[in-house]
């Protein structure tokens, strides 16, 4: 926790060290580069905003700390609660705010039990009676309120949300290799590309894992794309110098904890909460839900050099895409306002958001300028998450995707396994063994072990101990799936 009136030998020694260590780029940018993905563009500034919309972190929620603070700029849509100190704009590790823009929004109500110091203007909504406001240095902003839509909260979170979706649809470009050591996963994302390296990245849970990035070009940029829903870190690692370039999609997380971990990379997740205990993370951060800042979180202001890629126009304009159940079958149906020269769409099925199969496919209009229904019937999904997109491709072989939509079903199962827990061998039961054609073991980490199960018999007896899941994939792709508790 850092306070201005506190500027010590020792934080002045670590200033020195992070100016040599972090490189000039983060001192000239005090405000970093209004150009890049996560900036805030100039439509979303309210009346009276002063700054260029880039912020350190933006939460769209509300913000409870007990620990921690915002070295840069902080936008909260919501309320804005610390029962003990938390400063906003003393950058030690990367750069300071600008003296004099607006550096702290709280849209909602603000309640504080200690005095604090920013750097920059404290704009506010409501205030909590007995709360202390915010103290400035000489020269370094000052508290300007009541005032709500400093920024447009409301429509910005839908862009936020939008450009997640446009990020989650790039194809990726890179390999992900899982090497899973018991309690702990190294994880290798390999990638050449010039431009920008795409990576879809699945997290394991309940194990602390390193990422190590191969091969990556020096002027490309890396975008990661989590498929997870419920993001669980406890410790781990991740390389610090790709960080200026890299930016995390977080576009179906709900959840994302992190502990004891430094996340080096600008974060874009626009309909999770964040629970920050100790550790923090490195670079602009989107947070579409709350925010719980403990033992220390922090956001640090480190700029960004991350631009939202070129992306293939699509062949055609998708206004809706979207799943529900309809008895044990999904229905998937998509309406476009515009195509042309589109030939097809190629439904693409997933029961983990990465590895992905055909299941069906629909002929386009191929040229239209009226809304245009399309609808398929999955007659076979999983028992739980299920994932859906749509291949859009042109007539000369283009394509690209759309976003990812998914639902939990809760079916009775195709297929059964057992005994369950198991200690070595099990045996699985399904309808016509005819028609499968390949067995998995899934651990949770999202690694795959392709099987032989002979005479329904599978061996697991090389297996560790946990949760799996029992994969059979059909000869037309329909995939049944169950858990497994292995001893």
């Amino acid at each position: 926790m850092k306070t201005f009136f506190r500027l010590n030998y020792v934080r002045l020694a670590s200033l020195i060290l992070a100016s040599f260590s972090l490189g000039l780029q983060n001192q000239i940018y005090a405000q970093c580069n209004s150009t890049v993905a996560l900036t805030v563009p100039g439509n979303y500034f309210g009346s009276g905003f002063n700054g260029n919309g880039n912020f350190n972190a933006i939460v769209f929620g509300n913000l409870h700390a007990t620990g921690g603070d915002t070295e840069g700029r902080l936008a909260v849509a919501g309320d804005f609660t610390a029962p003990s100190s938390y400063s906003v704009g003393h950058g030690s590790i990367g750069a300071p705010a600008p003296d004099n823009t607006d550096n702290f929004i709280v849209n909602g109500n603000f309640n504080n039990a200690n005095n604090y110091s920013i750097v920059g203007n404290f704009i506010y909504n409501t205030v909590t009676a007995g709360s202390q406001y915010p103290t400035h240095a000489s020269g370094q902003g000052t508290n300007i309120g009541p005032i709500t839509n400093r920024l447009a909260f409301g429509t910005l979170k839908t862009n936020y949300v939008n450009l997640s979706t446009t990020l989650a649809a790039i194809t990726t470009t890179g390999t992900v290799v899982y090497n899973d050591y018991g309690n702990y996963v190294d994880i290798q994302l390999n990638g050449t590309t010039a431009s920008t390296n795409v990576f879809s990245l699945t997290l394991p849970t309940g194990k602390t894992f390193g990422l190590t990035f191969n091969s990556i070009p020096p002027n490309s940029q890396i975008l990661v794309n989590v498929t997870n829903k419920i993001v669980d870190i406890n410790g781990g690692s991740m390389p610090d110098d790709l960080r200026t370039r890299m930016l995390f999609n977080f576009p179906l997380a709900t959840n994302i904890s992190l502990a004891s971990y430094a996340l080096q990379a600008a974060v874009l997740a626009p309909s999770a909460d964040l629970s920050g205990n100790g550790g923090s993370i490195n670079g602009q951060a989107i947070i579409g839900g709350n925010v719980e800042q403990t033992n220390g979180f922090e956001f640090h202001n480190l700029c960004s050099s991350f631009i939202t890629p070129t992306t293939t126009p699509l062949p055609v304009t998708l206004t809706s895409f979207s799943v529900q159940k309809e008895g044990i079958q999904t229905s998937l149906n998509w309406a476009t306002t515009a195509e042309t020269n589109s030939d097809r769409f190629e439904i693409q099925h997933s029961v983990d958001a990465k590895n992905w199969n055909l299941i069906g496919t629909v002929i386009a209009k191929g040229e239209s300028t009226v809304l245009s229904n399309y609808q398929f019937t999955h007659s076979n999904p999983a028992n739980g998450e299920n994932y859906y997109r749509l291949k859009m491709i042109d007539r000369d072989a283009t394509f690209a995707y759309s976003r990812v939509v998914e639902i939990s079903l809760d079916l009775p199962s195709a297929v059964s396994v057992y005994p369950n827990p198991v200690v070595s061998q099990a045996t699985i039961e399904t309808q016509d063994w005819t028609k499968v054609k390949e067995v998995s073991v899934i651990n949770t980490a999202g690694k795959r072990f392709s099987m032989s199960a002979a005479s329904g018999k599978l061996d697991l007896s090389n297996f560790s101990s946990g949760i799996y899941i029992i994969q059979l994939k059909q000869l037309n792709g329909a995939v049944s799936s169950t858990k497994i508790v292995k001893q």
